[in-house]
């Protein structure tokens, strides 16, 4: 699947969803439910690509603002999240993770279930197991790892925002 038509397909499903995280699952699926399997595969294939692109630690440390503190796990959710936000957001936090003060603020910015949706959407379709690259699950973000006191000089409008 080409990169243009899996954004097209997220920002669709955001669309119809607005700001409830939880009705984008349901719309991603509904955009899932009449491809083929091997677009669905291509869906994935893409997905996994883009949780490759954000696994830095810059957003780690946004991600870490923004919820309070965020472990390996929690940054994998807020992956997730940003990827549900859409291409426009994903791309402008890649630039500049301090560009997600702009969003409103919320009880947490993690959305786990988005990523199981393309595989729900394959077994539905009688595909079986959807291919992932699992990878992400051992690699290391890239960039420069921070310390939790140079968080406010990293992302200075995230830590004036989320900071206490």
């Amino acid at each position: 699947m080409q990169e243009q038509q899996f954004w097209s397909i997220v920002d669709e499903a955001h669309r119809v969803a607005g700001e409830d995280n939880e009705a984008r699952v349901d719309a991603l699926e509904q955009q899932l439910l009449p491809l083929g399997l091997s677009e669905i595969q291509g869906f994935q294939n893409r997905y996994d690509e883009m949780i490759h692109k954000a696994n830095r630690w810059d957003l780690w440390g946004a991600a870490y603002l923004m919820n309070g503190g965020c472990s390996d796990d929690g940054f994998r959710y807020f992956c997730h999240w940003l990827i549900s936000e859409g291409r426009a957001t994903f791309e402008r936090a890649l630039a500049a993770p301090d560009s997600l003060a702009d969003l409103p603020r919320q009880d947490y910015f993690e959305l786990e279930s988005f990523a199981y949706v393309a595989l729900k959407a394959f077994e539905d379709k009688g595909g079986g197991e959807l291919e992932r690259d699992f990878s992400i699950e051992m690699a290391m973000p890239i960039g420069e790892e921070w310390s939790e006191d140079e968080l406010p000089t990293l992302h200075p409008k995230l830590a004036a925002k989320y900071e206490d």
